[in-house]
């Protein structure tokens, strides 16, 4: 467990700081596909993060195709809303299950905090299957009045799963 949090906290220390930066942690990868869901837990008032998502790699020269969808559900009666995929990241090693050319999405945007506006920074992390104990997701979500939620660790249920790009999609 400890280990698998110091390897978020690396991936996610990446993926936070090429938000503020003015270049990308990490290249652009090969198109692709995220899809998934579970549970992690956290020390805090909003200990259990429960999330689900489909989201898509960008590729050179082309904006990210869609549809790209993030919900993140906190034990509080929270709820974050994706509206906006501004960064997405695919990268890493080769995820064995399904065939796909990445392990490692890094992604950012913006959407909705119980309806305010707000910014998130999070990795997704398939490290085979099954997803539940082996997986890893972080998020960082944070309001423009301050409010600050963060979280990362492996998967208590759920899946993260990489999948390679299909179909002739722009």
């Amino acid at each position: 467990m400890k280990h698998s949090h110091i390897l978020t906290t690396l991936l996610f220390s990446c993926a936070a700081a090429s938000a503020f930066a003015a270049t990308p942690c990490c290249t652009i990868g090969d198109a692709g596909r995220m899809t998934g869901g579970g549970s992690i837990i956290c020390p805090g008032t909003a200990y259990r993060y429960t999330f689900g998502y489909e989201l898509h790699c960008a590729t050179p020269g082309q904006p990210i195709s869609g549809p790209n969808n993030l919900e993140v559900n906190f034990n509080t009666g929270e709820h974050f809303h994706l509206t906006s995929l501004t960064r997405g990241y695919c990268t890493g090693p080769d995820a064995s299950t399904p065939n796909a050319p990445f392990n490692t999405y890094y992604g950012t945007g913006t959407g909705t905090l119980n309806g305010a506006p707000a910014e998130i920074w999070f990795n997704l992390l398939d490290r085979g299957e099954p997803g539940a104990g082996v997986d890893i997701a972080a998020f960082t979500i944070q309001t423009a009045g301050g409010s600050l939620l963060q979280c990362s660790n492996t998967l208590e249920g759920g899946n993260n799963q990489a999948h390679r790009a299909t179909g002739n999609k722009p």
